[in-house]
């Protein structure tokens, strides 16, 4: 029987997690360029050790998937990870929306060390709190549900942080922008922290036969097995990544597009926007465990897939051959990440379907370690935004052209939103806007066909064979109480 104050509590939480780590993955970046106007050099150097720094995290996740499964305490097996996780982590994120007084190499070094902080003890909270998620149930059913309200409201935390942050930094703090991240760093993670506590002290984990047996510690040695035996998670990898790749480098460039291409910086546009994608994934996560019921997982998939594509081809069209206005823009967003927010919950779901699978093939469950997974693909997947991204900004001139000149300007003289504007009017090429559109959409698109067809054509655990896992892990468990009765 599943707990609805739990898991509505651990929802809702999810509003606060995603908050803060909205505000640390994309708006990371514009916090260099646009607030405090980092050179070209120091752009790709930060590029760089941001890559690298994800890479050897994602590493580590698995790692501490197995030291989550292997410990337990009165508070659970999950609760002091997403504590400790979320403290330590908070104040990194703030810390890096902080400015020191150091540029060039110092700079570097000082992020470099907050950098790889924040990503190692975010990892914590992560991976605990998703693992969470699996031990709520075993039913398909209500594993959509759940999934499908905590991706609602994490979305709705991301989207709240993707939409104010740009009108707060560009028109209504009174300051310059690096003071207003400032103040937004310390609020958003001080209602992070206290989405955190309330999962501590007010969520329930479950006492399913399945979800609570008892098992044998995994040693790290037996790490990798548990991983690459479990051929379907090794799909499952592959498929998230590449739509991950796909999504970040899309919502990464997404302001950059509306500051330099739409040329509406400090309008009211980016956040008009923000609020469509947020109607549109909210929609989605809304709609799935309605459409479930009539279509199977696939038919939902290919549906999402072809709204991503309708949307990622309207969108580079805008401008070219539609008129470049929030109509066709709006449009093109709404399927884009109507789509994206189905594919999103099928992913966690998918990927707690594949510890039953793991446990019955393998006879382990590993929650943590295989929703460790999920910070892994992620990581691996903004390492490489990181890299698009500073390098389309570099490369293509923008950032010496066109940001950093205007972001010395706004902060030596404060000037109006139409000076800003005549100033972008003057200085962005059409080589840079193809530049940026190519990175910010055809790139991306090719990521998420990659990861559709690996979809269709690999992954093998439907709703029809997730029952018949647990029917025979239950009948198993049963057999074995009997023995040892």
């Amino acid at each position: 029987m599943v707990d609805k104050k739990s898991t509505n509590i651990y929802a809702v939480s999810g509003l606060g997690r995603d908050l803060a780590y909205t505000l640390y993955s994309t708006y990371l970046m514009v916090f260099f360029t646009d607030a405090l106007g980092v050179s070209s050099a120091t752009l790709i150097a930060i590029g760089i050790v941001m890559a690298i720094a994800r890479v050897w995290d994602a590493i580590n996740d698995p790692i501490m998937g197995v030291i989550i499964d292997n410990k337990t305490s009165k508070w659970g097996k999950f609760k002091p990870w997403i504590l400790v996780g979320a403290i330590t982590s908070a104040i990194s994120f703030y810390l890096l929306f902080q400015d020191f007084g150091l540029r060039g190499a110092p700079f570097v070094i000082v992020f470099a060390i907050i950098y790889v902080m924040s990503d190692m003890t975010y990892t914590m909270n992560d991976i605990a709190y998703w693992s969470m998620y699996s031990t709520f149930t075993t039913d398909p059913k209500e594993r959509e549900k759940i999934g499908s309200k905590a991706r609602m409201f994490a979305s709705i935390g991301m989207f709240i942080t993707v939409a104010l942050v740009p009108i707060v930094y560009q028109s209504l703090y009174p300051g310059t922008p690096k003071e207003a991240f400032s103040v937004m760093a310390l609020v958003i993670v001080l209602i992070f922290l206290l989405s955190q506590l309330a999962v501590v002290f007010f969520v329930k984990e479950s006492k399913d036969p399945i979800t609570s047996v008892k098992e044998e510690k995994t040693k790290f040695k037996d790490m990798l097995k548990v991983i690459f035996k479990n051929d379907q998670l090794v799909v499952l990898i592959f498929i998230i990544l590449m739509l991950n790749i796909g999504y970040f480098i899309t919502t990464a460039l997404g302001i950059y597009f509306f500051n330099y291409d739409f040329n509406r910086y400090g309008g009211a546009e980016f956040m008009i926007f923000s609020v469509i994608l947020a109607g549109s994934q909210l929609l989605s996560f809304f709609l799935l465990p309605l459409l479930t019921k009539k279509f199977t997982r696939k038919q939902v998939f290919t549906f999402a897939f072809t709204s991503m594509a309708l949307g990622y081809s309207l969108f580079f069209l805008v401008g070219y051959l539609f008129p470049m206005n929030m109509i066709f823009i709006g449009i093109a967003g709404f399927l884009l990440f109507f789509g994206q927010g189905f594919m999103q919950v099928l992913h966690i779901i998918m990927l707690a379907d594949t510890i039953e699978y793991g446990q019955l093939k393998l006879g382990k469950r590993n929650e943590a370690l295989i929703f460790s997974i999920n910070p892994f693909v992620v990581k691996l997947a903004t390492s490489i935004q990181t890299i698009v991204v500073a390098l389309t900004l570099a490369l293509s001139g923008m950032n010496e052209k066109v940001i950093k000149p205007l972001t010395d300007f706004i902060n030596t003289t404060n000037p109006s939103t139409e000076v800003i504007r005549e100033r972008i009017s003057l200085t962005m090429t059409n080589n840079m806007v193809l530049s940026l559109r190519s990175s910010m959409l055809i790139i991306p698109f090719l990521f998420v066909l990659g990861s559709y067809l690996l979809y269709v054509f690999k992954y093998k655990i439907d709703e029809k064979k997730h029952e018949e896992i647990t029917k025979e892990l239950r009948e198993k468990i049963s057999l074995e109480e009997k023995k040892s009765a």
